[in-house]
């Protein structure tokens, strides 16, 4: 009996995963290397729980900021607008990014670039080692960036 409700639970308890994805990496001379886009894909109940987590956490923050003497007065209603706000941010959001792994084209070293968990590709950034800018392409990106052109 314990066994076969764990299964269940086990089965229907969706998990967020660690992905990976190639990509390209440019620099501002077209020189381009291939790399790899590490990020979490959640699913709609992973994007749903941590929407209602935030929401949560805004609503709490607004009942202890009541206690503050006159920070009260714009703390409260900041929280209990952004809590829905940032629920619906939340609910949208379909993965977070977390770094980017390859070669750079100027330098040729190996690179590791942290990327905040919103951004958006294509992106510009700067090579840790050398300092060059760098174009950051995912594939339907640059298929679609090279059609175009």
């Amino acid at each position: 009996m314990v066994v076969s409700s764990f299964l269940f639970w086990r089965r229907i308890k969706p998990m967020a995963t660690q992905e990976t994805k190639s990509m390209l990496i440019r620099d501002d001379e077209k020189n381009s290397c291939a790399g790899m886009l590490h990020y979490i894909a959640f699913t709609p109940t992973d994007r749903t729980k941590r929407a209602a987590i935030m929401w949560t956490g805004c609503w709490i923050a607004a009942g202890i900021a009541v206690f503050i003497p006159l920070a009260h007065f714009f703390l409260v209603p900041a929280f209990l607008i952004a809590g829905p706000i940032l629920f619906f941010q939340r609910s949208k959001q379909k993965d977070a990014k977390e770094k980017v792994t390859g070669t750079c084209p100027r330098c040729h070293q190996e690179i590791e670039i942290k990327l905040e968990a919103t951004d958006q590709l294509p992106k510009w950034v700067y090579c840790p080692k050398c300092d060059g800018s760098l174009d950051l392409n995912d594939d339907e990106t640059q298929n679609l960036i090279d059609k175009v052109i």
